[in-house]
């Protein structure tokens, strides 16, 4: 009997010896797992400084006035080149249905606010043909476009003040002994 306790004695101790070593280099693998992680965190936190950067670079304010310039006809809007409401033409659909004859014009009133040139009457006839009548209103005077050449010096102007400004802003820190 004690040979066989003896041998499955044995057997428990060398299960527990294998069981170890396999826990040990299990361990040993996730910790080599863990540190390769590790290191992938830190390069990334170092491409995302690198991005970062290059995104600041590439949305400088400088810089793409400069390439909008360069590349596009685009220019600042203009007072002139704004609208209203009262200077969009009537749908069909929108105007109300006006009888054949029209009434006697009835006395303007007296205000102390400028005039509105008034709309154009529309008349529907039976037959559903639109009439236009004129008032006697004088035309409202459309605004002068504006010649390409002035929007480009214009917009040339504007830019190098925008570039004097930044270098006054850069150059006063400098002056003033170092970063704050």
């Amino acid at each position: 009997m004690i040979r066989i306790s003896a041998i499955v004695w044995v057997v428990v101790l060398a299960l527990l010896g294998i069981g170890l070593f396999q826990v040990k280099y299990n361990v040993q693998s996730k910790e080599r797992e863990l540190r390769e992680v590790r290191r992938q965190i830190e390069a990334n936190y170092n491409a995302v400084h690198v991005l970062q950067a290059e995104w600041s670079y590439l949305n400088d304010p400088l810089r793409l006035a400069d390439l909008t310039r360069r590349h596009t006809g685009l220019v600042p809007t203009t007072p002139g080149q704004i609208g209203d409401f009262a200077s969009l033409p009537l749908r069909i659909e929108d105007l109300p249905l006006a009888p054949e004859v029209p009434a006697e014009p009835q006395p303007p009133l007296v205000s102390s606010a400028p005039q509105a040139q008034p709309a154009p009457v529309m008349q529907v006839k039976a037959d559903d043909q639109v009439t236009e009548q004129q008032s006697s209103a004088p035309a409202k005077q459309e605004p002068k476009p504006l010649k390409p050449k002035d929007e480009q010096a214009e917009a040339d102007a504007m830019i190098d003040a925008i570039l004097a400004d930044m270098e006054k802003a850069q150059d006063q820190p400098a002056a003033g002994g170092g970063v704050q």
